[in-house]
């Protein structure tokens, strides 16, 4: 289908670039450029949105120019600067601001000479826009008035069918279109429940007319929206400035559109920014707000940034690296100041956590706080992640590291017995363990998993196809776990916020649909063992088509894949290919959620357009770094763990108390239900056995979360039943509090005749508490804890419950709960 509004570029081209703040407090613009410039075809069914911007800076002037149409019989424009066509010919719009006046031409084609109104991008996007097609209306499950249309219009052939066809063809009368039960309802001209949605004679009520008046045309094979263009994508604001939203419509057939009428506009951040149903943003407060615009399955934002201050202060803030740059680059764009620098005990603390999950031991605290090297943070680093100069010796605690982030690839890859069986688990958490070890590169770490074959106790990445069977259940884990995407929504309908159909859906469940499992006979009378293998052939339907679908990429190209080839090879190769940014900003994300306490998007596991990152600029250049090492999962962690932003003092400013998405200091985590759990023991000096594992094997080093543990269930150990982060929860509560202070767990082992306190019982009352300091703290008490646990133990009725009295305040205490 040919387009009907083509543009050519702005005069000059729309400089919406950030300008200093100084630019955008200018009163008026000396000189402005017009957006579009000039619209070489449109027909009386079109409306222009003409955005005025001050040429100095991004100071939009929309609302604040004249406008005139010296051709009054061709077309006419409003005090909006909205451009409607009246007839065909050559039309001129003057926009005047001050004494400054431009010219912007149109040419209207007669409507005879163009193309048929079409239903799926001229019709749908008005029921669209007017809110007939969203769930509440007659998109719900049963429709309102026994009209029932599909959520957003994603299936035009069926809403076509219950325009015209369905009820006896009353809903529209080709005899007398503007009696047409669709146009009377719409205008509340008869009784309508929902409301007026436009009025008669708008833009919407002539071109449904005139669709009516044409024959109600159904859809056809025509060109679609590919992508969405905004003006501005992002722009700094002062309180109570507007801004004047453009957007146009990219076609498959090259052609473009101004659809600023018709698309639908949400403020996701109601606080600092507005948006109303023309585009018009309202800068209210102060932050950042994404505003999201959607349009025929397309979605995009656009940010309104205001700054906090004006200036900001970065006194003895030197970058360390990119990440630095990066987040000072968004300090100042936000005008936020960050907090000083941690101290060396914290730091410690701090790194060994966030790395291994393990508390450091008093040697080490010892040696690295009397340690004068100035890079001792760095090479702490390197030691921790065996990188650096710890590259070719390894790291000494490369069990510990291993374990931990073993036990954060088991949660997503729901390692779990009750799904896979004793052997199968042992098998898939070995291999997962073995391979981190090893540092594997994480795109081969994601191959292996995606094209696993063979018995799943002797191949443990087999049974990935175990755990998830069906190739719907399997194209959704792997979007959420490797890509960050949240397909679900996609299987029924289209996605509300995001570009996925149901098309994308069946088509990368097509590259699963040659899976089968079968009982191992091959591998011996092995109870439980089954094998992965391929079927000769497997294919899926489209639920709402029939379509068979073809193995398809998300928005890619479907792929002819021979026979003798398993098709998850290509798709994996795609997952983890260079040149998919979706995979690299996915793993980057979840990592810098993990060590700096929020992901830069918010859930770390749902990427998409409409969920825009706090720090775009800092994701690509993680995900650039991340691919420049060949995936690399320990030279990504060492990046952030090196960096300044990443040893941020914790205390917020003022008036930085609400912020966790900038990283103007370290946002506090609590420590995961296993790692909390080594802890309490590593200060008790005590070994939690548990059943059916050795002695010595610690709560991180669990394959899966069948091992019985109150104390795990109750602080926040997923049962791993779903591919979702927030399945693991770090957010505090009342029985967490209560198990801690009186639980079993921590009396016993307070209590263990042959654990910490008996340790204690032999050295002085100051060697013992400051001891107690650090194997809870990693850090010496001051004097003025010293004279207060002293006085603890002075009021005891025996100094044995007295050094008991001490340890548990200290592992009840905040800062020994919270990484900080």
């Amino acid at each position: 289908m040919i387009r009907r509004v083509r543009f050519v570029a702005p005069i000059p081209l729309l400089a919406l670039v950030l300008a200093p703040m100084s630019v955008i407090q200018a009163a008026s613009a000396k000189d402005f450029t017009v957006s579009p410039a000039e619209v070489d075809r449109a027909t009386p069914f079109d409306q222009v949105q003409i955005q005025v911007t001050d040429s100095t800076g991004p100071t939009d002037l929309t609302r604040n120019c004249s406008y005139e149409s010296l051709t009054p019989k061709i077309l006419s424009v409003d005090s909006l600067g909205r451009v409607r066509f009246l007839g065909p010919g050559n039309g001129r719009v003057r926009v005047a601001h001050g004494s400054k006046t431009k010219e912007v031409p149109f040419t209207v084609v007669d409507p005879k000479e163009g193309t048929p109104i079409s239903f799926a991008e001229d019709i749908q996007p008005i029921l669209t826009k007017a809110g007939c097609n969203q769930g509440a209306c007659h998109a719900s499950q049963f429709g309102q008035g026994g009209l029932i249309l599909s959520l957003f219009g994603y299936a035009p052939k069926q809403d076509h069918r219950q325009l015209v066809e369905e009820w006896f063809g009353r809903r529209v009368s080709r005899a007398r279109p503007d009696q047409s039960l669709v146009l009377l309802k719409a205008t509340a001209t008869v009784p309508h429940k929902g409301g007026p949605r436009f009025e008669v004679g708008s833009l919407d009520y002539q071109t449904l007319l005139a669709w009516i008046d044409q024959g109600t045309p159904g859809p056809t094979k025509e060109a679609n929206v590919i992508d969405l263009e905004l003006l501005p994508k992002e722009r700094p604001y002062r309180e109570n400035q507007t801004q004047q939203l453009r957007v146009v419509a990219h076609y498959s057939d090259g052609s473009v559109r101004d659809v600023t009428h018709r698309a639908k506009y949400d403020s996701m951040g109601e606080g600092v920014a507005t948006v109303d149903s023309s585009g018009l943003i309202t800068c209210v407060g102060k932050g950042l707000a994404p505003v999201m615009v959607r349009y025929q399955g397309q979605a995009k934002v656009t940010h309104v940034l205001c700054p906090h201050a004006d200036s900001i202060d970065l006194a003895g803030f030197e970058p360390n690296n990119f990440v630095d740059e990066k987040v000072v680059d968004r300090w100042k764009q936000l005008g936020l100041s960050p907090s000083g620098l941690c101290s060396d005990e914290v730091f410690l603390r701090r790194a060994f956590l966030d790395a291994t999950g393990t508390l450091p031991s008093t040697e080490k605290v010892a040696s690295f706080l009397a340690s004068t090297d100035p890079k001792k943070r760095e090479h702490l680093v390197d030691e921790l992640l065996g990188t650096g100069d710890f590259a070719t010796a390894g790291s000494p605690y490369v069990e510990e590291w291993s374990a931990y982030w073993a036990l954060k690839w088991g949660d997503l890859l729901r390692v779990n017995r009750n799904s896979i069986g004793d052997g199968g688990m042992w098998a898939f958490h070995h291999w997962i363990r073995d391979a981190l070890r090893q540092n594997m590169p994480v795109d081969q770490f994601v191959r292996e998993i995606i094209s696993a074959q063979g018995s799943i106790f002797d191949n443990g990445p087999a049974n990935y196809f175990k755990i998830a069977t069906k190739p719907e259940d399997l194209a959704e884990t792997t979007v959420q776990v490797f890509l960050g995407v949240r397909l679900q929504c996609a299987r029924c309908h289209h996605h509300p916020f995001e570009e996925y159909s149901q098309a994308d859906y069946y088509g990368l469940a097509a590259f699963f649909t040659r899976v089968r499992t079968k009982n191992s006979v091959a591998f011996g009378a092995r109870d439980g063992d089954i094998v992965v293998m391929l079927r000769d052939k497997g294919s899926i339907r489209h639920p709402r088509t029939r379509e068979t679908m073809s193995p398809t990429p998300l928005k890619g190209e479907s792929m002819t894949i021979d026979p003798s080839v398993d098709p998850r090879r290509p798709l994996a190769n795609w997952i983890t290919s260079k040149e998919n940014r979706l995979f690299a900003r996915n793993v980057v994300n979840r990592i810098w959620g993990y060590l700096m306490g929020s992901g830069l998007v918010e859930p770390i596991d749902d990427m998409r357009e409409t969920n825009p990152a706090s720090n775009p600029a800092l994701l690509d250049a993680l995900a650039d770094h991340f691919v420049e090492s060949d995936f690399n999962l320990k030279e990504l962690m060492r990046a952030i763990m090196v960096s300044k932003a990443y040893q941020l003092d914790s205390t917020p400013r003022p008036e930085n108390v609400n912020q966790d998405r900038y990283y103007t200091h370290y946002n506090v985590k609590r420590l995961p239900a296993e790692a909390l759990f080594d802890a309490v023991d590593f200060a008790c000096g005590t070994k939690e056995t548990f059943r059916g594992v050795p002695r010595n094997v610690r709560a991180i080093e669990l394959p899966d979360p069948n091992f019985a543990s109150y104390f795990l269930d109750t602080m926040g150990r997923p049962k791993r039943a779903v591919a979702c982060e927030c399945e693991r929860t770090g957010e505090p509560n009342l029985a967490q509090v209560l198990h801690i202070a009186n639980g079993d767990v921590v009396n016993r082992k307070l209590g263990d005749k042959k654990g910490r306190i008996a340790e204690l019982l032999k050295v002085d009352d100051d060697q013992a508490i400051d001891t107690m300091y650090l194997v809870t703290l990693s850090r010496h008490s001051t004097k003025e804890e010293l004279s207060r646990c002293k006085k603890v133990i002075t009021n005891a009725p025996d100094r044995r419950l007295g050094l008991e009295d001490v340890l548990w305040a200290l592992l009840n205490s905040r800062e020994f709960l919270f990484n900080h």
